[in-house]
């Protein structure tokens, strides 16, 4: 049976305990805490602020609120860490390994990326908002725009048709955005004229080539 020796009992009474340095960490991690909560809080506080400006729904800044608070609350865990003395070397490694694999996928879906700068550049020089009637040259797409998030902007006819337009496309075509005072309207009723009278000729042509092939057909 082994014995306790007096030279294996630990004393902690030898110990000595910086608390100077505990309570400068403990205060440097409530700083940083503190920052990171009114940073969050400014940042959404904008967001609201761009939602009602440019009347877009809540699911449609989702990603942005997401990617802002978790980037806040990585960076102040990588401060905390750093101001307790932890090494971070190899945590910072691993970070940028993971982001560099995501960039890779990210070029693999340029098409996700492009439509999603094109959202940002809609928000920010405003060619057109919710509620306008816009229209893309040489295209036969046109509508009033109901709604604009990350991928596509909904367009729908006074006819119950809805075009997803993809943000990208808006960018590469001009856009005819009708002026104020109820040209938009004017447009519409143009539209609606035009694809009655188009369905009326079909319907004329329609009816001409049946009688023909009835003044055809020999009678007995």
């Amino acid at each position: 049976m082994e014995t306790i020796t007096t030279n294996s009992i630990i004393d902690f009474s030898k110990i000595e305990i910086d608390w100077h340095q505990i309570v400068a960490g403990a205060i440097n991690v409530a700083i940083i805490v503190a920052i990171a909560i009114l940073i969050v809080s400014l940042l959404s506080r904008l967001l609201n602020r761009l939602e009602k400006k440019a009347k877009l729904s809540k699911q449609t800044l989702l990603p942005v609120r997401l990617v802002a608070r978790y980037g806040v609350l990585f960076a102040a865990l990588v401060l905390i860490l750093g101001t307790f003395g932890i090494p971070i070397g190899n945590f910072w490694t691993f970070i940028s390994t993971v982001l560099g694999l995501v960039a890779i996928g990210f070029v693999a879906v340029w098409s996700v990326l492009s439509n999603i700068s094109s959202t940002l550049l809609i928000l920010g020089f405003k060619p057109f908002k919710v509620g306008d009637y816009v229209r893309l040259v040489g295209d036969e797409v046109s509508g009033r725009v109901i709604d604009v998030n990350f991928m596509f902007t909904t367009l729908r006819r006074t006819s119950g048709d809805v075009f997803r337009v993809p943000n990208n496309q808006f960018f590469q075509k001009t856009i005819l955005r009708p002026g104020d005072g109820g040209a938009s309207d004017e447009e519409e009723s143009k539209e609606e004229k035009t694809k009655s009278s188009e369905s009326e000729k079909k319907n004329d042509i329609d009816h001409s080539q049946q009688n023909l092939e009835g003044i055809r057909q020999p009678k007995f």
